[in-house]
């Protein structure tokens, strides 16, 4: 996996919002909700919830946000 696809993914559940995810990170909201699309073919499953409220995280992506925490640490 991406570790830049899972910095946006973790930055979307902290914010709760592709979009201010997007911003915080220098990526135009359609980049980041691409590259989160992207992560969840990878994964194969939903990581997120969406809603016009905001994002939440799943159940199955809340199992693999450590990892990809330590995916995008290790990027840095």
């Amino acid at each position: 996996m991406d570790p830049a696809k899972c910095a946006v993914l973790l930055k979307a559940v902290e914010l709760g919002s592709i979009t201010a995810a997007a911003d915080a990170l220098g990526y135009t909201p359609s980049g980041a909700s691409r590259l989160i699309a992207s992560l969840e073919a990878d994964a194969g499953f939903p990581l997120l919830v969406r809603s016009k409220s905001g994002v939440a995280v799943t159940a199955e992506g809340a199992v693999l946000l450590p990892r990809l925490a330590e995916l995008a640490a290790a990027s840095r």
